[in-house]
């Protein structure tokens, strides 16, 4: 339901049945549930014999029901969708309020302000007119740079404007604009449940969906959540790992171009649009794994590092609080190599 982003780390979860009886042996019970959502998959590993999964599949289908571009019933599509015939370039819609797309919007637009607009959710006509979005995925053999000149023209999150009453929610924007939360959907999706988790008093989980993971205290085995990073490179095997990171009560996101792009007269183009060409974006960066406090925090900067490219996330990255990056580039040599935050060494498993 949303558009893939490459995910770096590999997290093994099988699934095993469950009981919905909660006992003193219970507590010491590890579940493993897993199931589909956001066009990917999710795994959750928590300390309960509670059988959880019936609230987790209600959780995403109705943060689904807000935030997918893929459900033309979705709140986000509702006012994606929205034309008016009153010639107007500017239009606003009304919609039941929905506390899902409120948060995502209200995020997405601290991170488009502190990335200097790098992290933009409204490029999504660009990533249509590209071939990477929710439209029929094509290449595009011949580029029309004056249609790629006028998309543009609608992009820019602070042209959106969002006004929230008690039981409605008024938006404000370009009429030919749209928004596309898959730079951040995945990752709130993942803190969310983190903090079902934990109104449910467990205390030891682990939540992953397509890659993004939040967790906290130990696994099954009383040890740290580990996690693996694997080579950014096509070729990389299922267990060819380029680092291992322990996670304790964090969240981590990963995003790169290496898988998801096309080739055209020799040209690469990948999925990250820059928002302010209107042109994917290449760049020395092959990939980021970003932790920070939230998961959301983290899938958003994940994007917005690709396309901001090295030099300029490496200066981002410190002056950002509870947030630190792991960035895979190719050096001189033609190597893939790796520059680290001041703060990220602290995650590397001995």
């Amino acid at each position: 339901m949303f558009k893939c982003k490459a995910s770096y780390f590999i997290i093994i979860v099988t699934t095993l049945v469950i009981s919905s009886c909660k006992s003193d042996k219970d507590l010491n019970i590890f579940s493993k549930i897993s199931g589909e959502t956001m066009g990917t998959t999710y795994n959750i590993s928590y300390k309960s014999g509670l059988n959880l999964k019936p609230s987790v599949d209600s959780i995403l289908i109705a943060i689904n029901q807000s935030v997918s571009t893929y459900i033309p019933s979705s709140t986000i599509s509702k006012i994606n969708n929205f034309s008016s015939n009153q010639g107007n370039e500017q239009i606003n819609y009304v919609v039941a309020t929905d506390s899902h797309y409120i948060k995502n919007f209200d995020a997405s637009k601290i991170i488009y302000q502190e990335t200097s607009n790098y992290f933009d959710p409204t490029v999504m006509p660009l990533v249509n007119y590209w071939g990477f979005g929710y439209t029929k995925k094509k290449a595009v053999t011949e580029i029309d740079s004056s249609e790629v000149s006028l998309i543009l023209k609608s992009v820019g999150f602070d042209k959106w404007k969002m006004t929230v009453s008690e039981d409605q929610l008024r938006i404000d924007k370009p009429i030919d604009a749209s928004l596309d939360f898959s730079g951040i959907a995945k990752g709130y999706a993942v803190d969310f449940l983190a903090s079902f988790l934990e109104s449910q008093s467990i205390q030891n989980y682990m939540v992953e969906i397509g890659g993004e993971v939040f967790a906290k205290g130990t696994n099954q085995k009383g040890m740290p959540w580990t996690i693996g990073l694997s080579r950014p490179e096509i070729t990389a095997q299922f267990n060819d790992f380029q680092a291992i990171v322990h996670l304790q009560g964090k969240g981590m996101a990963s995003s790169g171009n290496y898988r998801n792009y096309y080739e055209v007269d020799g040209k690469t183009y990948g999925h990250e649009i820059n928002p302010k060409t209107g042109y994917p974006e290449i760049n020395q960066l092959l990939g980021t794994t970003i932790i920070a406090s939230e998961c959301m925090t983290a899938d958003a900067y994940a994007t917005a590092f690709m396309v901001m490219g090295l030099e300029k996330s490496k200066k981002l990255v410190e002056k950002l609080q509870d947030v630190e990056a792991c960035l895979f580039f190719r050096n001189e040599k033609g190597e893939i190599d790796s520059h680290n935050s001041s703060g990220f060494a602290q995650y590397y498993a001995d």
